[in-house]
């Protein structure tokens, strides 16, 4: 990416740090808009979400609870994961 400083009016590609060209532009392959909050919500609010579930589910006991949370809380981070890295692919993709 080829960008004209303000400053110097010469081409450069953002990256020598003496007009600060490179301060605002992305860096390659950085998601943004809703594939970013979709993401961001996959890796920290499902997890929260099904610990709670694991652990209503698993009955009044602490114990039961304690392990049904673990439970939810392990496969909500690797949904998690799996869903964030899957919508990286698909921004990748230019879908």
């Amino acid at each position: 990416m080829v960008k004209a400083s303000k400053q110097t009016g010469v081409d450069c590609s953002g990256g020598c740090g003496h007009c600060g060209v490179g301060d605002v532009c992305p860096p390659e392959g950085a998601m943004s808009g809703w594939r970013l909050s979709i993401s961001a919500a996959a890796v920290f609010l499902l997890p929260l979400v099904l610990a709670a579930g694991g652990a209503a589910l698993c009955g009044t006991g602490g114990a039961g609870q304690f392990v049904g949370a673990m439970g939810g809380l392990v496969v909500g981070v690797v949904g998690g994961i799996a869903a964030a890295r899957r919508i990286r692919r698909s921004s990748e993709d230019g879908a």
